[in-house]
């Protein structure tokens, strides 16, 4: 299975040209954490810079705000970068639930 399709559904644009992050459904609960949490948000600052808005965190969604006029280059970043980062983390995780179980 392809790690994309392993961690994230997808990676797109929203109506109000937000980056939507969606995780399968299986790994909603790691959203939850605070610290995934701080960890997403500095990772999409490190990433992002001054492009950087908002980063708002749902259920199994993240919604990234860049500036306007940036979208289209932060969505390619997102979608190498901090995917890429998600995934090491996501794996990361799966691999010590296992070791705590």
């Amino acid at each position: 299975m392809d790690t994309l399709n392993q961690f994230i559904k997808y990676v797109k644009f929203d109506e109000e040209k937000r980056i939507l992050i969606s995780l399968q459904n299986q790994f909603e609960n790691y959203l939850q954490d605070q610290k995934i949490r701080s960890m997403l948000k500095d990772a999409a600052k490190s990433i992002l810079k001054d492009d950087f808005v908002q980063l708002e965190v749902g259920k199994n969604m993240v919604r990234l705000t860049v500036t306007d006029g940036t979208e289209e280059q932060n969505l390619d970043l997102v979608k190498t970068e901090l995917v890429k980062g998600l995934e090491m983390a996501m794996a990361f995780l799966q691999m010590q639930n296992m070791k705590d179980q």
